[in-house]
């Protein structure tokens, strides 16, 4: 059900369980959906993962958002959320409508008349700064059809990874801190 990144950056956590769902039978259950839970930690490969809730996300074609499972890792402190296989993290529509008003511009062709202009021109925006940050590429037509299409990079602001920073032991002080209010005279 769940399929693993194919390139994990050192020192990164892997953040979606990217999945194949039907998302038509996930808005009739709603919290209701039984979610298979995962083995183990996509990012520690540990296997104490427990339930961490439920989060709103929303997606091209569904009038309503739809509840998402999210786990939690103990030993990385990681927080897993479910991600349906044709969505791009951060945009709501399916990668394939992606692909398409991308490729109309890299042809010359206007946008496409079913999506708002200024969400396609974002993607475009996006995709040229991703084209500028790998400059090895001739082309932006050269740059798409290798790596974009073949599904190696996603067009999304939103990070897929998160450094993996050390965090304390304890989310709290270990002394108690009471802080005396100061004198306030009326006169």
């Amino acid at each position: 059900m769940f399929t693993a990144p194919n390139l994990i950056p050192q020192g990164e956590q892997y953040l979606l369980l990217i999945c194949r769902i039907d998302l038509e039978i996930i808005q009739e259950a709603g919290k209701g959906f039984r979610w298979k839970k995962p083995e183990r930690c996509p990012s520690c490969r540990g296997t104490r993962l427990w339930g961490h809730g439920y989060v709103l996300r929303y997606f091209f074609g569904f009038t309503h958002g739809l509840w998402m499972k999210r786990w939690r890792c103990p030993e990385c402190a990681s927080v897993h959320t479910v991600r349906p296989e044709p969505f791009s993290p951060g945009v709501h529509y399916p990668r394939s409508v992606q692909l398409d008003s991308l490729e109309a511009k890299l042809t010359g062709k206007p946008f496409l008349n079913t999506i708002s202009r200024q969400v396609q021109q974002h993607w475009h925006k996006i995709f040229r700064v991703l084209c500028a940050r790998w400059e090895n590429w001739p082309d932006a037509r050269t740059f798409f059809d290798t790596v974009v299409v073949t599904g190696q990079l996603a067009v999304t602001k939103k990070r897929i990874y998160r450094e993996n920073r050390p965090h304390s032991r304890h989310p709290y002080l270990p002394f108690a801190l009471t802080i005396k209010p100061p004198y306030v005279s009326l006169e």
